[in-house]
């Protein structure tokens, strides 16, 4: 007995010996193990590839087939002769027949999404660049340029040690930009002085709304584009007006391209009272859904919305909420007609795509897509060709006075008019004029006083106005009409 479980033991042994050395694999040559890096990678890739296609087949909504998607990736490899991730992403997008979808680069989706989010991390300045070199244009408030002490009309000439000196203000853009905390050193030049400035980077948030008051009764709202922020800044803007007990506003949307369609719904929740203001329509209509406003305390302003036909996208959705629930009179001309809506996706690459997803419809189910908006109030601005014998002379013999005489600045002003950097001459030297001038300096190249020299006065003079047209706003005139 103990012989036998002796020689069990004895066997059970030799075979977990023989299975542990029997089963040990051999050891790859180094060109094995790349075969199956290579072969693993060729997997993951056609992966990659099959998910894409079922994402974008799944989810766009004039519909298309994987199969002609997959058709476009080889073809494009066939003409290419490579393959990428970018490459078969491009295809895809151009299969579509979507005039609202893009492919963008890493670079461009950063930037993108910055856009659309309203903000980014950074030191808070706006820069352009003239023969120069890099000019700031202006200064966020309490943003790291402004607490460090760099002040519009400084030219940036060095981040972190690099000399910026022939780069174009895209590039120090990106030198001056970087992670939330971390410190940049900006070297500028201010007149004949070099400074060097320690920001600490923060994210910096870009308002899209401008706003004046017309008079005590009226306030005008500008909204350049709709950004994440864009609700919350309305919102704040709005509470403030009704505490100085305003009555009328415009809001205007003219030649805004869009942006954030949530933006949009926000900004539609400040203005009009609870209840349906529109309706979302998707490929797979299970997922179609209604959109309300939740707000129970409306203001009760009485809001023009003025529209040309360059508002689009999220502008039309607005206006059209408005004009659909009656919270407002709708002033232009028709709107640009795109009533889609398109989704941003970031590829493993950092790239980035979109393709249109839906529709927008009024919450009565009228289609806005290629229709646009038709206004309450139908009108168009007037163009006409500058007449420049309506202009005042220039004296140049009176540029030596210490301060320019009424018919000076008017005839300071009516050019910088028609030039495009003021909107309207009143003959008074103010801060309006003075930064219409620090522009035109930074175009020139001239150092940015503000204050205009023989060398403006002769550029302004010597100026061919000829094909330029001037815009009468008949439409701010009527929004105006409308509340007297």
């Amino acid at each position: 007995m103990r012989k036998n479980k002796f020689l069990a033991l004895l066997l059970a042994l030799i075979m977990l010996f023989s299975v542990s050395v029997f089963a040990e694999e051999p050891v790859k040559t180094p060109e094995e193990q790349q075969a199956e890096v290579e072969e693993y990678s060729n997997y993951m890739q056609k992966k990659i590839v099959q998910v894409y296609a079922h994402s974008i087949a799944d989810n766009y909504y004039y519909g298309i087939d994987d199969e002609e998607l997959l058709f476009a990736v080889v073809c494009n490899l066939i003409d290419e002769g490579k393959f990428d991730i970018n490459s078969v992403i491009k295809a895809m997008i151009g299969a579509l027949k979507d005039e609202h979808a893009a492919f963008y680069t890493p670079e461009e989706y950063k930037l993108m999404t910055e856009d659309v989010a309203g903000e980014f991390s950074g030191i808070g300045v706006t820069i352009t660049e003239n023969s120069n070199g890099v000019l700031v244009l202006s200064v966020i408030e309490g943003g790291p340029a402004y607490k460090a002490g760099i002040l519009a009309n400084d030219y940036i000439i060095g981040v972190n040690g690099q000399s910026t000196e022939g780069l174009s203000s895209a590039k120090v853009r990106e030198m001056v930009v970087g992670p939330i905390g971390t410190e940049v050193k900006v070297k500028v030049r201010r007149g004949k002085d070099e400074i060097e400035f320690t920001c600490v980077r923060d994210t910096v948030v870009v308002s899209q709304i401008e706003s004046e008051m017309i008079d005590k009764d009226t306030a005008y709202i500008k909204l350049d584009q709709f950004t994440s922020n864009s609700p919350e800044e309305m919102k704040t803007l709005v509470k403030d007006l009704q505490s100085k007990f305003v009555d009328n506003v415009i809001l205007d949307l003219r030649d805004n391209p869009g942006g954030d369609l949530n933006a949009a719904i926000g900004i539609a929740n400040v203005f009009i009272s609870a209840g349906k203001i529109a309706e979302l329509r998707y490929k797979d209509e299970t997922k179609n859904e209604f959109i309300y406003s939740e707000n129970f305390h409306a203001p009760n302003f009485d809001l023009v919305v003025l529209v040309n036909e360059n508002s689009a996208s999220a502008s039309e959705f607005l206006a059209m909420a408005i004009q659909s629930r009656g919270a407002g009179d709708i002033i232009g001309t028709k709107t640009y007609g795109k009533g889609s809506m398109q989704v941003l996706n970031r590829a493993i690459n950092g790239a980035g795509f979109k393709y249109t997803v839906g529709e927008f419809y009024t919450y009565t189910g009228k289609r806005i897509h290629t229709v646009g908006v038709t206004p309450d109030v139908y009108v168009e601005n007037l163009e006409i060709k500058v007449n420049e014998e309506e202009f005042v002379p220039i004296d140049v013999t009176k540029l030596s006075e210490e301060k320019l005489d009424g018919n000076m600045v008017m005839a300071l002003e009516q050019r910088l008019v028609a030039v495009g950097l003021m909107k309207e001459a009143d003959e008074v030297f103010d801060d309006t004029t003075k930064d219409a001038v620090s522009r035109l300096q930074a175009t020139l190249g001239y150092d940015i006083t503000g204050i205009p020299g023989v060398g403006e006065f002769m550029f302004l003079n010597d100026y061919d106005y000829s094909q330029l047209d001037q815009v009468i706003d008949l439409q701010m005139e009527a929004a105006i009409k409308h509340f007297r």
